[in-house]
């Protein structure tokens, strides 16, 4: 009988022993932000599309997340950033081409949940070509910058269907 009780014994230490310690230590600063505490920032000449921050900063050191709102047709000029960027389609249809020529046919047609990775310096066009808008999700770490490669007099065009391309 004391055989079995020191068995037992020691297989219940040895579980125990396996189980995760976590260390007491100070508290986690767990943060949510609701869509609706968003505050969207209407981008100078971009034709209605907008951006908001979500957390940090794109200027500053650091992690940053912020979404960006394409109206409907709208899409911007080839363009690049000076960081890496992660970009997942939260809602609509975003449409995304790489390389210096705008060509709105030619772009990848990205709908809710796709992702797609833009390397640093890497030229890159994108926007809502379709009749919805869309809006996506950008990750990266600051501070980056981003640099035009295009020779139009402005940054943003409406390539819609019922709208005047600029």
């Amino acid at each position: 009988m004391k055989r079995k009780l020191g068995a037992a014994l020691i297989a219940g230490l040895s579980f125990a022993a396996a189980q995760p310690v976590f260390a007491e230590g100070p508290p986690m600063n767990f943060e949510t932000v609701a869509s609706e505490d968003l505050d969207w920032v209407l981008i100078p000449d971009g034709l209605g599309a907008a951006y908001a921050v979500v957390r940090g900063d794109p200027s500053k050191a650091g992690i940053y997340v912020i979404r960006v709102r394409f109206p409907a047709g709208v899409m911007d000029y080839p363009h690049a950033h000076t960081g890496d960027r992660h970009v997942t389609v939260l809602e609509g249809v975003w449409h995304a081409g790489t390389g210096p020529d705008f060509n709105p046919a030619a772009a990848v047609a990205l709908s809710a949940g796709a992702y797609m990775f833009h390397p640093a310096g890497g030229v890159h066009w994108d926007g809502a070509a379709g009749d919805e808008d869309a809006i996506v999700q950008i990750v990266g770490n600051g501070p980056v910058e981003t640099h035009q490669h295009h020779k139009q007099s402005v940054d943003w065009v409406n390539v819609g269907r019922g709208g005047a391309s600029r």
